[in-house]
C-alpha cells in the first residue's frame, strides 16, 4: 500500500470519527439547548438579527438546519409555542425554504425538496419588488403565518436538529475498512 493510499485511509478514519463525536452529544439526556416542540428539536435564537444567508450558517454551525415546516401539526405546535413565550410574538423568523432557484418554486434548503407544505400569510407569497426569495415566519394576530421576503432582511434564526442517523458511524467505520481490506493487499494484522 503506498503512501497516498494510507493518507486516504486516515482522512475517511478522522472524518467517519468526527462524525460519531457529533452524534454522540444527542443522548435523550442531553437535548438541553434545544427546545423538544411536536416531534422536532428546535433552537430558537433570539439574541441577534441576520439575513438569510447568515441564519443558514448559524444553524449549519451547530450541526442543525433553518426549520422546515412540514406539516400543519408542526405549524400549529411551533406557532403555539412561540405566541405562548413572551417577547417571541413580536419577532421575525427565518425557515429553510427559498424560490432563489427558480421563481415561485419554494424549496426546502435542507433536502433540496420542493415544500411539503404552507401556511402563507393573505396575499403572500408575492415576490414584491421581484425581490422576495426566502420564507420567514411572523404572526398576525397571534398566529403565525410564512411570507416570501427579502433574503437579506434581518430577522431571528428557528434552527432544527438535524434527524440522527440510525445506523451508528463506528458500525460504518468497521464495515468500511473490511470493504477496503478485501479490496486491497494489506496484509491482516495480528498480535
Amino acid at each position: 500500500m503506498g503512501l497516498t493510499q494510507y493518507f486516504i485511509l486516515i482522512l475517511c478514519f478522522a472524518g467517519v470519527l468526527s462524525k460519531s463525536i457529533n452524534i454522540s452529544y444527542r443522548g435523550e439526556n442531553e437535548t438541553q439547548p434545544f427546545i423538544e416542540i411536536g416531534s422536532k428539536y428546535y433552537l430558537i435564537n433570539t439574541a441577534t438579527t441576520m439575513n438569510w444567508f447568515g441564519a443558514a450558517l448559524y444553524c449549519h454551525n451547530y450541526d442543525m438546519d433553518l426549520a422546515v415546516i412540514e406539516s400543519l401539526a408542526e405549524m400549529n405546535a411551533l406557532s403555539s409555542y412561540l405566541t405562548t413565550n413572551e417577547g417571541h410574538i413580536s419577532k421575525r423568523f427565518w425557515l429553510g425554504v427559498t424560490d432563489l432557484a427558480q421563481e415561485g418554486k419554494f424549496m426546502s434548503l435542507k433536502d433540496g425538496r420542493p415544500m411539503l407544505y404552507a401556511k402563507w400569510a393573505g396575499g403572500q407569497p408575492d415576490d414584491a419588488g421581484q425581490n422576495e426569495d426566502c420564507v420567514h415566519l411572523r404572526s398576525d394576530s397571534k398566529i403565525f403565518f410564512m411570507n416570501d421576503v427579502t433574503c437579506m432582511g434581518q430577522y431571528y434564526a428557528i434552527c432544527e436538529l438535524r434527524h440522527p442517523k440510525k445506523s451508528c458511524d463506528v458500525c460504518d467505520l468497521k464495515n468500511f475498512m473490511e470493504r477496503f481490506m478485501q479490496h486491497t493487499n494489506v496484509p491482516h494484522c495480528q498480535n
